[in-house]
């Protein structure tokens, strides 16, 4: 080989090498986490000298310091989340030097913390085993009641109970109701973004590597493509900040997990962070939610009421709905007004008589999740308020002023209570409605008697600013 040849593939073999930043070492204690017992999990990460700024991000919990520079080895302290349900943890590590990032991720499992009720022979002792691990031996009392406290890891769906009288053992299987949760990672680097270059987009989840097919990215601010592994971040032109909202595909918007850096160089560096998916369920024996984000949405509904005579009408519904951290997130606090109309021509002998009906409800309601699977969700509702009333007599004809008045207006507030049932199929930031309501708004006045209540069915939008 020439000498010119050999010191070409030397510097493109040295190229390479500078080129691609090697992953960070990651150890963490304690390697698995009791939630309620372990408060803070010690992470170091080993890189080489002269190494630049070490990035944290993870799927939940909190760090005292999401960046630490100098030294070949960096201590970090990540603070799991206030939860009591198991699931898995993942963190990510990587050199935040302009290269293309190497990411070194951690699972770490965090278990849940519950008691089992078991129902026995008296005076028996009852062992449970969850996995490979075993809780007890506990001794049933003269009822035969046995309670065990168990830790239970994220992928554990039974528990083995073991009673033993005398020579007699009894072996059952009990499901443990775990919720399921698919962690992401999401984090943008390196922070800020340059408007020259961009960056890079780090995706990592709990599971084997995630294919682009399985998620939904949107970016404002800049595009975002995936190339191999990494997404590559360009900032505008034109931005100040660029955000990107991370979720599975099958997921709902609102499990979105968001990313936001800034981008031009001469402002002020601004702390990225991490926000946790905004659903979350609750594990069995506990009480403690997952943090939750103010997440309103708006919602229009437009359609018609079937009531007996001539009662029926059109109907309109705008209104906004706020999520509530109660029963898994699944009940949301609503406020709605509405339009309802009403009308009647008929004739009493020779005279012609006109009525005209309109309606405003003011209602507060609760929508509660009943069932969701994908895009498609079926939600509950019920609520009641005050229907402010506006009523139109006229007449004509023989007999006008005898009988009937010419004209007659009044106008009353009456209660109004109502139950729906509301399919949703969301589509990104909106989701399509379909309700069918059932209303209780009876109307007495001295010149009318109705019923604007009735069966309704309405279809519209909701939208998740």
């Amino acid at each position: 080989m020439r000498p010119p040849l050999q010191l070409a593939v030397c510097l493109f073999v040295l190229g390479a090498a500078v080129a691609r930043a090697e992953p960070p070492e990651v150890e963490a204690t304690p390697g698995r986490v009791v939630l309620g017992q372990d408060a803070t999990v010690e992470v170091r990460v080993r890189v080489p000298k002269g190494a630049g700024p070490v990035r944290a991000a993870a799927s939940s919990g909190t760090w005292a310091q999401a960046k630490l520079e100098g030294g070949a080895e960096r201590v970090f302290h990540w603070t799991p989340p206030p939860v009591r349900y198991p699931l898995w943890a993942v963190l990510a590590f990587w050199v935040e030097d302009g290269r293309a990032p190497e990411v070194t991720t951690v699972r770490l499992p965090l278990l849940g913390r519950t008691t089992l009720d078991v129902s026995t022979a008296a005076g028996a002792e009852v062992v449970v085993a969850v996995g490979d691990a075993r809780f007890g031996p506990v001794k049933a009392d003269g009822h035969g009641r046995a309670q065990v406290p168990v830790e239970v890891p994220p992928d554990a769906t039974e528990a083995r109970v073991l009673a033993t009288r005398g020579t007699l053992t009894t072996d059952r299987r009990a499901p443990l109701e775990v919720p399921a949760a698919r962690p992401l990672v999401v984090a943008l680097t390196p922070d800020p973004l340059p408007v020259e270059g961009g960056g890079w987009l780090i995706i990592e989840g709990a599971g084997e590597r995630i294919t682009p097919s399985e998620l939904a990215v949107v970016a404002e601010g800049a595009t975002v493509k995936p190339e191999g592994a990494r997404y590559t971040v360009r900032p505008r032109a034109d931005a100040k900040d660029v955000s990107v909202s991370v979720r599975w595909r099958d997921a709902p918007t609102r499990d979105a997990v968001m990313s936001r850096s800034a981008v031009k160089p001469a402002a002020p560096k601004v702390e990225q962070f991490v926000e946790v998916p905004t659903t979350g369920s609750i594990f069995p024996g506990h009480g403690v939610w997952r943090p939750v984000s103010w997440n309103p949405s708006l919602f229009l509904l437009g359609g018609a009421a079937f009531a007996s005579g001539a009662n029926g009408g059109p109907l309109l519904g705008l209104g906004v709905s706020v999520p509530l951290p109660v029963w898994r997130h699944r009940v949301a606090a609503e406020a709605e007004v509405g339009l309802r109309h009403a009308s009647l021509d008929g004739q009493q002998g020779d005279t012609q008589v006109h009525s005209r009906v309109w309606g405003i409800p003011l209602l507060l309601s609760a929508r509660i999740a009943l069932f969701q699977q994908g895009s498609f969700q079926l939600d509950g509702r019920a609520g009641g308020g005050a229907l402010a009333l506006s009523h139109h007599l006229s007449t004509e004809g023989i007999g006008t002023g005898d009988v009937f008045p010419a004209a007659v207006d009044e106008r009353r507030v009456r209660a109004m209570g109502f139950l729906a049932a509301q399919g949703a199929y969301q589509l990104g930031r909106f989701s399509l409605l379909t309700e069918v309501r059932a209303a209780l708004a009876p109307v007495k006045t001295p010149s009318l008697r109705a019923q604007l209540g009735g069966v309704s069915v309405s279809a519209g939008l909701r939208f998740f600013p």
